[in-house]
């Protein structure tokens, strides 16, 4: 999510969310929800001119995904959540880009940035290959 239109940072090229405000990144991702067969629904915890952070409710029980961006930071994260656990996480904050993998989601481990779509196929494909 909002990682459209990449452009360098000053500081040692270190690629940024494109000039977007939560609005437009928060219709990107009702897009990507609409689409999605394992989003129930999406909750606006809060929408401003310098923050998002929305709750996206999946199907499965007690499942959901915590979608946060702060336009004044440039820093956003996605982070899969079961029972008050993080299972699979990817966001930019202390170190740059980074996944928290589903084996070990107490790893940070570097990535290119990722925009919300990819964060849910990953999501989507994860759960619909299980057993």
């Amino acid at each position: 999510m909002g990682v459209t239109g990449h452009t360098p940072s000053a500081a040692g090229g270190e690629l940024r969310v494109a000039a977007m405000t939560t609005r437009q990144l928060l219709y990107e991702l009702q897009q990507a929800c609409n689409r999605s067969p394992l989003v129930s629904h999406a909750e606006e915890r809060v929408v401003d001119a310098d923050i998002l952070s929305v709750r996206v409710h999946l199907t499965l029980p007690h499942t959901f995904i915590n979608v946060f961006y702060n336009v004044s930071t440039d820093k956003v994260a996605f982070a899969l959540v079961k029972g008050g656990r993080r299972l699979y996480g990817v966001d930019n904050a202390k170190m740059g880009w980074h996944r928290h993998p589903f084996h070990d989601p107490d790893q940070h481990v570097p990535c290119a940035p990722v925009r919300f779509e990819e964060f849910l196929a990953d999501v989507e494909t994860h759960f619909m290959t299980k057993p």
